[in-house]
């Protein structure tokens, strides 16, 4: 199931998970919807109608009622989430703590100490996960917090990134929680007549085309979205087939892809 913002990221799991499906001989019926409403209410229409016989989960928020929906229908799931999860029939798994941590722990390597995040929706765990990981880094080292909640959209990335701007102390780096917003971004720092990355470096935790083809190409984390997929599409095959017991798959933590809109603090 997969939201209509859903970015290139998602567009190339998806691909991963549909070519490994089909090489085991199933299908992938997928349905783009724009709420958690709509999502939760597809769910039960194929729960219903006996339209699949096992479901892939992401973006878990707080109380979300899609895992117990699917255990009353008897429908298997497995979850693309983090390690802090469990309880589905198998699930592929990343360190969101973990990548936030190393990502920051790059940024400080290359000179920044006033580091900005734009954030995803706060309902998300994996938002929240990465918000507290933030927080504890910087409280460690030593560092501001800066940070500012968005809504994946270009306009929250480019709202934020003005008003961390706008601080009398502003970052020297700003990270954003996907690429639409670090796009959005990107797009008010050159507005703001700054210069990237010699006022400010600016990183995405998704890549895309947009990202590679903005002037200048925006750093990236190097998710393997496409491994992702594939992992996800063994893990519905070794449901179906009775072999999944309880399969975790966890993925590496991403280094960063450094392009032109990354630099290091020199002064």
């Amino acid at each position: 199931m997969w939201s209509a913002g859903s970015e290139q990221f998602h567009t190339l799991v998806l691909r991963g998970l549909e070519e490994t499906a089909i090489a085991a001989g199933h299908g992938v019926l997928s349905e783009v919807v724009d709420t958690p409403q709509a999502e939760l209410a597809v769910i039960r229409r194929w729960a219903e109608e006996h339209r699949v016989d096992v479901v892939v989960l992401k973006d878990l928020r707080r109380d979300d009622p899609r895992p117990a929906v699917l255990r009353a229908a008897g429908v298997p799931f497995v979850l693309a989430g983090d390690v802090r999860q469990s309880g589905a029939d198998a699930a592929v798994l990343t360190d969101n703590s973990g990548a936030t941590r190393k990502l920051l722990t790059d940024l400080v390597a290359w000179g920044h100490r006033r580091i900005g995040h734009v954030e995803g929706p706060g309902g998300l765990l994996h938002t929240q996960w990465r918000q507290e990981a933030y927080d504890a880094f910087v409280a460690e080292h030593d560092l501001p917090s800066l940070r500012h909640e968005g809504d994946y959209s270009a306009e929250s990335g480019s709202r934020a990134a003005a008003a961390l701007l706008d601080r009398d102390q502003p970052p020297t780096a700003l990270v954003f929680d996907n690429d639409a917003m670090a796009i959005g971004g990107a797009a008010r720092v050159r507005g703001l007549g700054l210069d990237v990355p010699g006022d400010v470096s600016l990183v995405s935790w998704d890549d895309s085309l947009a990202c590679q083809v903005c002037e200048p190409p925006l750093a990236v984390l190097g998710h393997r979205a496409h491994q992702l997929g594939m992992d996800l599409g063994r893990a519905a095959a070794a449901v179906l087939a009775g072999t999944a017991d309880g399969m975790r798959l966890v993925q590496e933590l991403p280094d960063i892809t450094p392009r032109g809109s990354l630099a290091r603090v020199t002064a």
